[in-house]
């Protein structure tokens, strides 16, 4: 009975406070009160039935019998006052809604904004770091005039900084700490006299890189970010910058970003670098490095690779014995 006195839908969920249907409940009481006024006619006729006389004082006294209805009809004024009261408990229902509503709306422009806003600022940050290296200006040694610029700047630096490491005869990282200190410090010298730190260059990309790991809107978000960074840079920049932060020890933004976004620290695998610097890196600034390529996807299992590998240097062993032996023969 009291399910009848409330709205029913299908698309409230289980914990909605149902709703007060006005309509059914007014209907109720009309009905109860003119069922209780006629029932209590009927009672008073059958307890004085047969009626021997009818006449106006008679009908008097017939009608004062009613008045025991005013308790009713005062009991039906506190009903009311409890349909009042239910109509209140709707309004704040109601009210308490669209608060809740309106509390998740502005969450989500928040949250909206605030992810416009961040994105305004890095793509704009990202612009001004390209058109920074685009700057870039080296002059080649021995040139009197005419300079690289950009990223062709870049790769003169690292092939000039290749020439001059492969003079000290250093391939594999040593194994006692007197001999990794000597290594280190040869290769820190050697970088201090390749790589002119270009500090607008830098910086810019240093602030880029705080901003993601600071200002991010979410914490889940800024892998994201460092992606589209990491797509951008060439192998040239990957490798330079991976020698300033190597020299530079205010260049934390780098070494964060290798620390905790696994995109950066494959882009520098994928770089070239050489296992020594990668473990000199390491040593010196605690940021492990990936050292092999096995958490790459690779066209054919592991086995099957490893299967067509020694098929091919086999076959390659096979020809150079054949090769030999014509050799030896034309020799004879």
């Amino acid at each position: 009975m009291f399910r009848f006195l409330y709205r029913t839908s299908s698309d409230e969920t289980a914990d909605a406070i149902p709703s007060l249907n006005i309509g059914r409940v007014i209907c109720l009481c009309m009905a109860s009160i003119a069922f209780v006024i006629v029932l209590y006619s009927v009672a008073l006729v059958l307890l004085t039935w047969p009626i021997d006389e009818i006449s106006i004082s008679k009908s008097g006294t017939f009608g004062d019998s009613f008045g025991v209805l005013n308790a009713l009809f005062t009991g039906l004024g506190f009903a009311g006052l409890l349909i009042t009261i239910f109509l209140q408990r709707e309004d704040l229902r109601l009210t308490r809604s669209e608060l809740s509503e309106t509390r998740k709306e502005i969450k989500f422009q928040s949250v909206t904004f605030q992810q416009q806003q961040f994105e305004d600022s890095f793509y704009r940050v990202l612009a001004l770091y390209k058109d920074n290296l685009s700057k870039l200006s080296i002059r080649k040694d021995g040139l009197s005039e005419g300079a690289v610029q950009g990223v062709d700047a870049l790769s003169y630096l690292i092939y000039k900084f290749e020439g001059a490491w492969s003079k000290c005869n250093l391939s594999d990282f040593p194994e006692s700490e007197d001999e990794k200190d000597e290594y280190i410090y040869t290769l820190y010298k050697v970088c201090r006299s390749i790589f002119v730190r270009q500090s607008r260059y830098v910086e810019t990309l240093n602030a880029l890189l705080v901003m993601i790991d600071e200002d991010c809107f979410s914490l889940e978000r800024r892998e994201c970010y460092w992606r589209i960074l990491a797509s951008q840079l060439t192998v040239y920049e990957v490798k330079y910058l991976f020698y300033q932060a190597f020299l530079m020890p205010d260049y934390k933004s780098l070494r964060v970003a290798l620390l905790s976004s696994l995109t950066f620290r494959d882009r520098f695998f994928m770089s070239g670098i050489s296992e020594g610097h990668r473990k000199s890196f390491e040593n010196l600034w605690g940021v492990k490095m990936p050292r092999s390529a096995e958490n790459y996807s690779t066209p054919l299992s592991a086995d099957r690779f490893k299967l067509a590998h020694k098929r091919i240097s086999k076959r390659i062993a096979i020809q150079r014995s054949l090769m030999r032996k014509t050799s030896e023969e034309v020799r004879q």
